[in-house]
């Protein structure tokens, strides 16, 4: 499989990231093959690499615009992450994170490997302090919300960031269907607090299925059709090996990553996918709850982040 994507993309360099690359042990049957593709523009990705980390200034480089997603002919589904001109350093330092070098005929990816070395620990800590930050902003939208739904919504949103931001801390790079898996393996992390926030301990095989429905219900008008197929297989996978917490956990993320996307963290109840994110998260109508836990959630970011 890997062999047919070198052969279609020979002229650039390329390696194989994600969780096959860095966490194989993770790695489901069911998980796509990332393969991170370097554009043309070599040299301004060596100068995002290299921008002042300890100061948070970058200039400004993003990954290019849609990532394309190949459906090969053993069935597996590969993601194209094409990266050069214009990628933030955060985000090509995450990418990169334990990359297996597949094609560098240049030397170029070589090259990358080894500014990365220098800079991951720095730019994971720093990421890490403005997770918990977002998690901080969150959890306190979650006690002040006058929506029973719309603080439910901010407390989990919250959970996920203050979990990333763990993950990270612990120099590891988080992946969104394996995040249960990777903040189990922290440690000291307040686990059952987090658990209680994404409200863990209602999932189940109907529930999770609930879920599932709900969230292909939203992702289909904002995803392509395989990129739909990529989380559906993973959340399938998952419920199929009785996994429902960490089923729940991904949808979640999912869910927050996808408010996120459109630019606005913004919950607009009347909008037509507010019922279909009340199913999919779960959102809680116990307003009292979540008040609680995102105050307790509250104490625990703000205790984190002075020890980042």
């Amino acid at each position: 499989m890997l062999e047919e994507i070198v052969s279609r993309y020979r002229q650039y360099p390329l390696a194989l990231i994600g969780c096959r690359a860095r966490a194989k042990d993770l790695a489901y049957d069911v998980c796509e093959y990332n393969i991170l593709l370097l554009d043309s523009s070599n040299d301004s990705l060596h100068e995002s690499l290299q921008g002042n980390a300890s100061t948070g200034r970058r200039r400004s480089y993003k990954s290019m615009a849609g990532d394309e997603y190949i459906y090969m002919d053993d069935g597996s589904i590969a993601r194209i992450h094409r990266v050069g001109r214009d990628g933030r350093m955060v985000e090509n330092a995450m990418l990169m994170d334990g990359m297996i070098i597949l094609n560098d005929t240049n030397g170029s990816l070589s090259m990358l490997e080894a500014k990365i070395a220098e800079v991951s620990r720095r730019v994971k800590r720093l990421h890490a302090r403005s997770l918990v930050v977002d998690a901080l902003f969150y959890a306190s939208k979650a006690i002040h919300a006058r929506d029973a739904l719309e603080a439910s919504f901010w407390l989990k949103s919250a959970a996920c960031s203050y979990m990333e931001a763990c993950i990270l801390f612990n120099y590891s790079v988080p992946m969104p269907s394996h995040m249960l898996a990777q903040i189990r393996a922290v440690g000291d992390v307040n686990m059952s607090t987090i658990m209680e926030c994404l409200g863990l301990e209602q999932a189940n095989r109907s529930s999770t299925a609930r879920a599932i429905r709900a969230l292909l219900h939203i992702l289909a008008e904002n995803y392509s059709r395989l990129a739909m197929m990529t989380i559906r297989k993973k959340l399938e996978y998952l419920s199929s090996m009785g996994m429902y917490t960490d089923a729940y956990t991904y949808i979640c993320y999912t869910c927050r990553g996808l408010m996120a996307s459109k630019g606005s963290m913004h919950i607009d109840s009347k909008s037509p996918a507010y019922d279909m994110l009340t199913i999919a998260m779960n959102l809680s109508s116990d307003h009292v709850s979540t008040s609680k836990l995102a105050d307790s959630l509250l104490s625990i970011c703000k205790a984190r982040l002075k020890t980042y």
